[in-house]
């Protein structure tokens, strides 16, 4: 039933891990010598399809305010942050990166190019020939990818300058590195960015474009072959992953296009299975769903985007659809009410790294915003609860005696050597849906907890063609012909994570509950199980501090030999929407 990550994968992985680390530190610095730059010249003249970025922080920045994750260095306007100590490991690769130049950029400031450019000169200076972190395949993917797309806008104030042609070197250095060491790259989104910014430093250079352009192409197709299913999600079955996706082929594709070259077939069909499902994961308030590593992002971003996609798109308007086969993802959406509900395992590997265990969890949103949520996560919050907000107890979904539906790998030698991978999958999962005149029924089961106890966790949903109806049922039961473990009782809680903005009240009986949207819409939350309780819950979709929430939850015992239609082992539970109060 569950997938065991075999010792032989281990040791293959960790004999790869230790050769290629040996490689990078004691070979790296005596061949990046040997690439010659020359003296290139870079197109300038285009700018990508859509910016985005946050221009607080970009603010901050030309003050010299390093901010991120929580942590923050500060260098003054004249300073730079590359001769100091940095808080953390995880803030100096957010810093080399360049991961805030975005930021720096959407404030639309006279200071912003000749500020970057500087900050750029600098880090040439001293990192410029090498270094073992800063030339790491990842981050260094990130700074030319950020480098590249923003050039333009950036990067080109000086253009006779000796400092520019230097850029313009350190630029031809890095991609022939990266070109070196692309294998080496993490696989997932990092390695499809990685291929995309060779094809980038194609598309800007104006002398021996070809080698990188056409090598990089070539590494893209291949990466969207194995990384965008049929169904336009992202293997890891991350929306957050699935839109990043997206946003780097759309600048790839509209970079090119402003040079007057065409991208691959295999990249504008990307695009086009793409966008749908981004749509299909944006929430009813325009804010993405939260599953598998991925957080809210704004929905300023999501609809920047949407609009360059149109634009890109050949295939007629981008619509949301109601299910995604190979992303294992249902929509139900109804009169502005949106249900999104997990209903597929764990990805393959080495894709799960940032996977959650969380099967036949949902979220539920309208368009005053979210009603229940998982706990999400957002990549500035603070890494500690990095693994918790995995669990399945992290999610609006079953536990099963306190236990996770799945097994991540245990933290230590292994996991670092595989990543954060999962050891047992969440699943397998199965789901059928059916359209009524009334409204939309889905139906779906997962296997997590069979192995150990035999039982099977089975969902119903329902949503009325009004949306203001909303019904479900949890049930537990021995699959048709299988025998029982054991006649023993087994506790269970289900979760309900109630966004940070909802207000919620228990009624005094404890079998219902209200829920305030927005100090006006009123939901009410019935179930035949319980009592409810109302417990303490977090939420890290957003920012990078938890905010404090609640999730009401519905506890019992139930039957290992059960076949789910006793009291004991199923419980109904309903959302129904009140009349709005007057404003």
């Amino acid at each position: 039933m569950s997938r065991r990550i075999p010792f032989s994968s281990v040791l293959g992985s960790a004999l790869t891990h230790y050769y290629s680390k040996l490689v990078i530190d004691l070979g790296a610095p005596m061949r990046t010598m040997t690439l010659k730059a020359g003296k290139p010249t870079i197109f300038h003249d285009n700018n990508p399809a859509f910016k985005f970025g946050d221009k607080d922080i970009g603010s901050a920045l030309l003050s010299g305010h390093f901010n991120y994750a929580g942590q923050s260095l500060d260098v003054g306007s004249q300073g730079d942050p590359w001769t100091v100590v940095v808080p953390s490991e995880r803030f100096a690769d957010w810093l080399h990166g360049f991961r805030w130049l975005p930021d720096l950029n959407i404030t639309g400031d006279k200071k912003a190019g000749p500020h970057a450019r500087g900050l750029i000169d600098k880090w040439i200076t001293n990192y410029g020939k090498f270094n073992t972190f800063a030339w790491a395949s990842d981050v260094l993917t990130d700074r030319l990818y950020h480098w590249l797309t923003l050039w333009s806008p950036l990067l080109t104030g000086d253009s006779l300058s000796e400092a520019a042609q230097l850029r313009r070197q350190s630029v031809l250095r890095q991609l022939k590195y990266l070109r070196r060491i692309y294998k080496r790259t993490s696989p997932g989104l990092s390695r499809l960015k990685a291929a995309a910014v060779l094809a980038l430093g194609g598309m800007r250079l104006k002398d021996k474009s070809d080698r990188f352009l056409n090598q990089g192409l070539d590494w893209l197709d291949d990466e969207i072959e194995t990384q965008i299913l049929p169904d336009g999600g992202h293997i890891s079955r991350s929306p957050e992953h699935a839109l990043h996706a997206l946003e780097i082929l759309m600048t790839l594709d509209s970079l090119l296009q402003s040079r007057g070259v065409e991208g691959s077939k295999a990249m504008s069909r990307a695009i086009d299975r793409l966008s749908p499902v981004i749509a299909f994961f944006t929430s009813a308030e325009g804010t993405l769903a939260g599953f598998n590593g991925g957080g809210e992002t704004s929905a300023a971003r999501i609809k920047a985007v949407m609009k360059a996609a149109q634009k890109l798109r050949k295939s007629g308007p981008i619509k949301a659809f109601g299910y995604c086969p190979h992303s294992g993802f249902q929509r139900i959406d109804h009169e502005g009410t949106v249900l999104i509900i997990d209903a597929g395992s764990s990805p393959r590997r080495p894709f799960d790294t940032h996977a959650h265990l969380g099967p036949l969890a949902f979220e539920l949103s309208t368009k005053l915003g979210k009603l229940v949520v998982n706990c999400g996560w957002s990549e500035e919050q603070a890494q500690r609860f990095r693994r918790p907000v995995r669990s399945t107890a992290a999610h609006s979904s079953l536990t099963l005696n306190d236990t996770d539906a799945g097994r991540l790998i245990k933290e230590g030698w292994v996991s670092q050597i595989l990543g954060e991978a999962i050891e047992a999958e969440a699943g397998p999962v199965n789901a059928a849906r059916k359209e009524q005149v009334t409204g939309t029924w889905l139906e779906a089961s997962h296997d997590g907890y069979r192995a150990e106890t035999g039982l099977v966790h089975k969902r119903r949903f329902y949503m009325s063609n009004e949306g203001d109806d909303i019904r479900g049922e949890d049930s537990l039961c021995v699959p048709l012909g299988a025998a029982p473990l054991s006649r023993a009782e087994i506790p269970f809680d289900i979760r309900f994570h109630l966004h940070p903005s909802v207000r919620v009240s228990l009624s005094q009986d404890q079998q219902s509950a209200l829920l305030i949207q927005g100090g006006k819409a009123g939901w009410r939350f019935r179930t035949d199980g319980g009592p409810l309780k109302l417990e303490n819950s977090i939420y890290l979709g957003t920012g990078t501090q938890p905010v404090k929430g609640q999730q009401i939850v519905i506890s019992g015992n139930a039957f290992c030999d059960g076949d789910g239609t006793t009291k004991s082992n199923r419980v109904r539970w309903s959302f129904k929407k009140l009349e709005s109060r007057k404003a």
